[in-house]
């Protein structure tokens, strides 16, 4: 005959300590997986206290006035969003109206960019970072060069409007496409309209500019928007977009489109339901969740999303979304 296998005795207040253990365990592990709605807020800011000095538009409640990870997530956490990109605002140091010389605006990016890093990386989890520069200083290729392989900023901004890039410019435009192009397989965040960038603007930047990006993928931010803007121009520029990627042009399968401020807060329900023809056109698996934090923070981004008449299915797939620099597949 077998040995008989005798157990130890637990006592019974042991037995149901482990079990409250167990039962705490698979209730956080539950909330942590039902708390996030959206799964990534494709564009944030964060601000260090020197930018703020120079351009303002930073949090108040900070002293001195700043912008901080620390804050975004917050921000994120009221609006259950799991993660956000924090697109660095060094390249307003860039603006012509700061009459910074090529030696200050290199110096001064690098620290706007160092400073985004050191932020996102203290939620390893929760953030990922994009470096930025303006394109048309002499410094950009090397600032480029400097962040290939962190961890903390894996793409780049540019920011067309705030760089004062005329894209009717030849040699600007090359110059902007050099840039993009040097960036080798970097994921790219664009904020191409604003002011006076109209369709013709956008055709050219299609065909001249975004092939430079070959296979990396690009998101164009505010869905071709940007403030100010003049004439509708907006919409006529996410227009040219869907008419190029209805016809399969090459240039724009690697295209991407963030919501941020999308539709303007002012503007109308005629307006907000043509925005929407057009995400259906270029199809809503393109679309990615952005808020601009802290231009407006995700749940005031949300709310104004409404205002495009989304179907069940339509929301759903824009919380899903969520591009492969941020997210892991499911």
């Amino acid at each position: 005959m077998g040995r008989t296998l005798r157990l130890p005795r637990i006592p019974l207040f042991v037995l149901l300590l482990l079990l409250c253990i167990c039962q705490v365990r698979v209730t956080r592990t539950g909330a942590a997986s039902e708390a996030s709605l959206w799964r990534a807020d494709h564009h944030v800011h964060l601000a260090s206290p020197e930018l703020c000095r120079l351009v303002g538009e930073c949090l108040e409640s900070n002293h001195p006035p700043a912008v901080y990870a620390a804050d975004a997530i917050r921000a994120l956490d009221q609006a259950r969003v799991a993660k956000g990109v924090v697109l660095s605002c060094a390249y307003l140091y860039g603006l012509p109206s700061l009459h910074r010389t090529p030696r200050e605006v290199a110096e001064l990016t690098r620290r706007e960019n160092e400073f985004t890093a050191a932020q996102v990386a203290q939620f390893p989890g929760r953030l990922v970072g994009f470096f930025s520069v303006n394109p048309l200083q002499r410094s950009a290729l090397a600032e480029i060069r400097h962040w290939r392989g962190s961890k903390q900023l894996v793409g780049l901004k540019l920011h067309f409007t705030a760089s004062a890039v005329d894209i009717r410019n030849a040699a600007e435009r090359r110059q902007v496409a050099k840039v993009v192009a040097s960036t080798a397989h970097m994921p790219i965040v664009l904020h191409i309209d604003g002011g006076k960038f109209n369709a013709d603007d956008a055709e050219l930047f299609i065909r001249e500019v975004l092939p430079a990006a070959k296979d990396s993928w690009v998101q164009i931010a505010h869905a071709g928007g940007g403030l100010p803007e003049e004439d509708g121009n907006h919409l006529k520029v996410l227009r040219v977009f869907a008419d190029h990627i209805a016809h399969d042009d090459p240039a724009t399968r690697h295209v991407l489109f963030d919501v941020s401020y999308v539709p303007g807060p002012e503007d109308s329900a005629s307006t907000a339901a043509a925005f929407a023809e057009q995400m259906r056109r270029i199809g809503m698996k393109r679309f990615l969740f952005g808020s601009d934090f802290n231009v407006l923070t995700p749940q005031q981004e949300i709310d104004n999303l409404r205002k495009l008449g989304l179907t069940e299915e339509e929301w759903k797939t824009l919380q899903e979304n969520c591009a492969p620099w941020a997210c892991v597949a499911p």
